[in-house]
């Protein structure tokens, strides 16, 4: 395939995006920045996904739904996603395929807090600045189906090598004795030229989806040498967090009844770290109501203030000091709601945000 070539100039460097996509289509997905990271240099900012760029609740589930047709209707599956960056992603593609079909439609995706539950195993990721990602094992009521699932669904924002992908599924495999397809799911593919997938000796088919494939090299500036920030949330979160929206699994879609959003102007609504799915629904719902809203994410990836992050908000976690990032923050005009999983004080970053309790 004769690949297009963009170019893109950041604070990191010269970033060389080779695509079978135009540069309009590309303008429209993704976006870079830098990390302060000295094991990856940049980041790709996706747009479709509410997390570093507001983003409206209608393209989130367009492209929800545009993936889950891509993975089919066929069958039961088990869906899986990676924190952080993509529960919301995993979680979204598992509802539309829940509300689109009549199979069995269980998500799970990998997380970094500590629960009072049986841990089943753990997946490092090497570029990451964080702990390794913490796989529980599902709840008692949803283990036997998840076990005897025919599709696996892995889902992730991004895939750069499949490394990650690759220790997961050496972990999982052996539990999916019924397995019969493999679906690996992303929205930006950038395994061109290398992919840990391939010398994986399974006799169990896997097929590949993504929006977009692409390979990226950076030609690194030598004068940016990124460190991580002082306070920079590397390790477990140890705050009271739940267990019923996704780190131990759920059956698809979301069931139990929400508190709706109350408002009649424009507005944000912001989830925080991997408790997406439930914020996303609520700004779904709102929209939906003929209001407009636009969905974006706290995040514990640190990046700094250039290319497409335009402004970066820290934010105090309540546990341990750690901070929190919200990039590309604009209020103004806007009623803004804060959904987490626990209201703490360093969410009231600034005198527009009001918390919003999503239990009724």
């Amino acid at each position: 395939m004769q690949y297009l070539k963009h170019i893109y100039d950041i604070k990191a460097g010269t970033l060389l995006l080779q695509s079978n996509e135009h540069r309009k289509t590309l303008d429209n997905i993704v976006a870079f920045a830098c990390r302060e990271n000295p094991k990856r240099h940049f980041i790709l900012i996706n747009k479709l996904i509410g997390r570093y760029t507001p983003t409206a609740p209608s393209v989130m589930r367009a492209t929800y739904n545009q993936l889950a047709e891509r993975v089919g209707y066929d069958s039961d599956c088990y869906v899986v996603s990676f924190a952080e960056a993509a529960t919301g992603l995993g979680a979204g593609v598992a509802d539309s395929l829940a509300r689109d079909q009549d199979n069995e439609i269980y998500f799970q995706h990998t997380t970094r807090h500590k629960l009072d539950e049986e841990l089943w195993f753990t997946v490092d990721e090497e570029h990451s600045h964080a702990v390794n990602h913490m796989f529980y094992k599902p709840t008692p009521d949803l283990y036997d189906a998840i076990i005897k699932s025919k599709k696996l669904v892995i889902i992730d924002d991004e895939i750069t090598t499949g490394r990650t992908i690759k220790v997961f599924l050496l972990q999982i495999l052996p539990y999916l004795t019924d397995l019969e397809e493999i679906v690996i799911t992303s929205i930006v593919d950038l395994m061109a030229t290398e992919n840990h997938l391939k010398d994986l000796d399974i006799d169990i088919p896997i097929r590949y989806i993504s929006l977009v494939k692409a390979n990226i090299t950076l030609e690194k500036d030598p004068d940016f040498n990124p460190t991580l920030p002082n306070k920079v949330n590397s390790g477990l979160d140890l705050s009271d967090s739940i267990s019923s929206a996704g780190r131990c699994a759920i059956r698809m879609p979301y069931r139990e009844k929400l508190n709706a959003i109350s408002s009649t102007k424009n507005t944000l609504v912001i989830a925080d770290g991997e408790h997406q799915y439930i914020p996303f629904l609520l700004a779904e719902q709102l929209e939906k109501s003929g209001v407009e809203v636009a969905f974006q994410s706290i995040n514990r990836s640190p990046i700094l203030v250039c290319d497409e992050i335009v402004n970066k908000y820290n934010i105090t976690a309540n546990t341990d000091g750690a901070e929190h990032y919200l990039y590309n923050f604009f209020p103004q005009n806007k009623s803004v709601f804060v959904i987490s999983e626990n209201e703490y004080e360093g969410l009231l970053f600034t005198n527009e945000v009001r918390y919003h309790e999503w239990r009724c």
